[in-house]
């Protein structure tokens, strides 16, 4: 589950900034990255992986402050990552939020199927 979800990320990320071809913000910038900036890869890939730890280990953590820790922990994560790209001045916010947003529904979309599967191997049984 998680390496089909980061390698989905990773394609579809790929496959949006070749599609919307937006170029990086040229002023402020303190470190030279290249490539295009729509969506942040890293804002993507950030959402996609503490989103999907999140989720694997929320079954194996009984207490509810071990699971608001957990939460806690990844939006932080997830948060700061965005925010760090925008400081470096190599991305625009709409490019950390779109990447957000699509991460989102790709790993809404990952999970569902998931719990699908294992909803009707479960059945089976």
């Amino acid at each position: 589950m998680f390496a089909v979800v980061i390698a989905g990320t990773l394609v579809i990320n790929r496959l949006l900034k070749e599609y919307f071809e937006r170029v990086r913000p040229d002023i402020h910038r303190l470190i030279e990255i290249g490539g295009y900036s729509f969506p942040s890869g890293h804002a993507m890939t950030a959402f996609s992986v503490y989103t999907i730890l999140a989720f694997l280990f929320w079954r194996h953590i009984s207490t509810r402050f071990g699971r608001i820790m957990l939460l806690i922990f990844s939006v932080l994560f997830i948060f700061m990552i965005g925010i760090s790209r925008i400081y470096l001045g190599v991305h625009y916010p709409s490019d950390i939020f779109g990447g957000y947003f699509v991460s989102g529904m790709w790993c809404t979309l990952a999970i569902g199927f998931f719990q699908k599967y294992k909803n009707r191997n479960h059945a089976k049984d």
